[in-house]
């Protein structure tokens, strides 16, 4: 474990130690680089948003989708906090820690092997593998992955102190470590598996003498396992999952054992051209007939020259099986099999797939390496390279540029209507799609359908223009005695007026209101729309200034409206609405 005669004269631990950083530095400033390329995703714009709610315990606790991640909670919270709609900042954030987990790689292999030229190999296959790369680019990935890499590797140091004697130090960190990376993500707890497969790799006592002086810290261990399935269990928010038939999940799993097969030999190559700026891979066939050609020389060898690099794989085929189970019975009635060519799920696989590889090839002589890994770079090469041409399709960052620049321009009593992001931007997975929320927490001033003029539009290239409300009805006038006011709200009895349509058809949408009204005192009124059915989508109460004017509100939640509904809980309400008109802003 300690050299190799086959190979070069062995490095200096220095001189190892500064290539290692210098990997790490080079390969993450790569990578920051092309993820300049592209901007914020949909799940950033939500997060960042509940970023912007601070740190109390609630919110950190409020779960990710159906799971709870507090630590993703809490970097966003510090992004929401210190640069605020900053992508710049985000990407030295991942920067930082991609070199953070490279070097973590890097002294690993080193603490394993000595001063030996296959740390060097090691840790560049870590670097630059495609397994992680994409979660490097997208945000929210990165969040959760970047932060198992670094706490799941610190694990592992934790595991070979242990093995050296220095037990308190392992106590001390490893455990905390492990908390701290599933509370980013708790599939990462899988890291547990490939510690166990490293401390059987350094075993050489006798197995139950070895059982007998590692069961403390697999005690120690088992603690932050608890007290986050305790946080779970009290505070997540569990989708009710299914497994998909046998014959499906064989295939997935023959799909997911693709995913480290094809990284062996510097795979995906290819993406789908979807126009997104999520690429999904698609890996030509001869990426996994080579990926398994390779997996087939690097188990003989490991047969041959160290079977216990054998446990390592065996922590890959673990890692796989577990992520296709899980993953399917959240995740496969939703997106089907997308998600094993989606490389949110399998980013940490190249921790024990990178381990994998080096101790089945560290009795090998060097000069045999030169070429595989020539060939696994331009494999990288070609795979970075298409993955980058599509994650540059995303029109955020040209959207959110304008954006700021014209409300900057137009002052802080700017006037918009609260209308919701272009479609490209904010998806159908996201929980508010409104622009509103996203400015609020980048702290750029703005008024929101303010009663002091008519709205502004901010279009779908982020450019402000005037805009009116294109009306799709009228609420019609109530019969009563009083003929100076159409309306009359008085006290707390709910008036219904009918809405007229003035467009051909029916239409179901996220509705405005402008409402044209009079009173000598400031009143509290909410609007409710119900559609024929009696379904009612209820706008916020908002208060109306004593005085004339007009008020806006919306958008409501969609609703096929036929109806609307004014109330107050103040019997003291005495309003005049001369005018109701319900549409959409163009």
């Amino acid at each position: 474990m300690r050299g190799n005669r086959t190979l070069p004269a062995p490095p200096q631990t220095s001189v190892l130690r500064g290539v290692v950083v210098a990997i790490a530095v080079l390969q993450s400033t790569v990578l920051g680089l092309l993820a300049r390329r592209g901007s914020w995703l949909s799940d950033d714009l939500d997060f960042l948003v509940q970023g912007g709610r601070g740190f109390a315990p609630a919110e950190l606790l409020t779960p990710v989708n159906d799971h709870i991640a507090p630590g993703l909670r809490l970097v966003y919270a510090i992004f929401a906090e210190v640069a605020p709609l900053n992508h710049g900042f985000t990407i030295g954030w991942r920067v930082l820690m991609q070199a953070l987990a490279i070097t973590l790689m890097g002294l690993l292999l080193q603490r394993i092997l000595g001063s030996n030229w296959w740390v060097v190999i090691g840790t560049i296959f870590y670097a630059i593998t495609p397994l992680s790369m994409p979660s490097f680019m997208s945000l929210s990935s990165g969040v959760n992955n970047l932060s198992a890499h670094v706490f799941g590797l610190l694990l592992l140091h934790a595991t070979i102190d242990w093995h050296d004697g220095h037990r308190r130090r392992a106590v001390a960190y490893g455990p905390l470590s492990l908390l701290i990376s599933v509370a980013c993500w708790e599939k990462s707890a899988l890291i547990l598996v490939t510690a166990v497969a490293l401390a059987l790799y350094l075993r050489t006592d006798p197995l139950r003498d070895w059982l007998r002086g590692w069961w403390r810290y697999a005690a120690a261990l088992t603690v932050p396992i608890i007290a986050f399935g305790i946080l779970y269990l009290t505070h997540g928010s569990p989708s009710s999952g299914r497994l998909p038939g046998a014959g499906k999940l064989l295939e997935l799993t023959a799909r997911g054992f693709g995913v480290p097969l094809s990284a062996l030999v510097g795979g995906p190559w290819t993406w789908a051209g979807t126009g997104q700026s999520m690429s999904v891979a698609t890996p030509p066939v001869a990426a996994f007939a080579l990926g398994g050609l390779v997996a087939i020389v690097l188990l003989a060898t490991a047969w041959r020259r160290g079977r216990r690099a054998l446990l390592l794989w065996a922590s890959v085929a673990v890692y796989v099986l577990v992520t296709v189970l899980l993953v399917s019975y959240g995740r496969f009635r939703g997106f089907g099999s997308i998600f094993t060519v989606h490389y949110h799920y399998w980013s940490d696989v190249s921790i024990p797939l990178a381990l994998a590889v080096v101790l089945s090839l560290r009795t090998v002589q060097l000069r045999l390496a030169v070429v595989p890994v020539a060939c696994l770079v331009v494999g990288v090469v070609v795979s970075d390279a298409g993955f980058a041409r599509e994650w540059g399709n995303n029109p955020a960052k040209a959207y959110f540029a304008t954006v700021t620049a014209e409300l900057d321009r137009a002052g802080p009593n700017v006037n918009l209507w609260d209308t919701p992001m272009p479609p490209s931007i904010a998806t159908a997975l996201m929980a508010d799609i409104r622009l509103s929320p996203v400015l609020r927490m980048a702290r750029i001033p703005f008024q929101l359908q303010a009663p002091t003029s008519e709205p502004l539009l901010v279009d779908d290239t982020g450019h402000l223009r005037q805009s009116q409300l294109a009306v799709w009805s009228r609420g019609a006038p109530t019969s009563q005695a009083n003929s100076f006011c159409n309306l009359l709200v008085r006290g707390t009895d709910p008036v219904t007026v009918p809405l007229v349509p003035t467009q051909p058809g029916v239409a179901t949408a996220a509705w405005f209101v402008k409402a044209a009204y009079f009173s000598n005192r400031e009143n509290t009124v909410a609007i409710e729309l119900l559609d024929a059915d009696g379904n009612v989508a209820a706008l916020p109460a908002a208060d109306w200034p004593a005085g004339a004017g007009n008020l806006y509100f919306g958008p409501s939640p969609r609703i096929t409206a036929t109806q609307l509904r004014l109330r107050s809980s103040d019997p003291a309400t005495n309003l005049c609405v001369e005018n109701l008109e319900i549409g959409i802003p163009s």
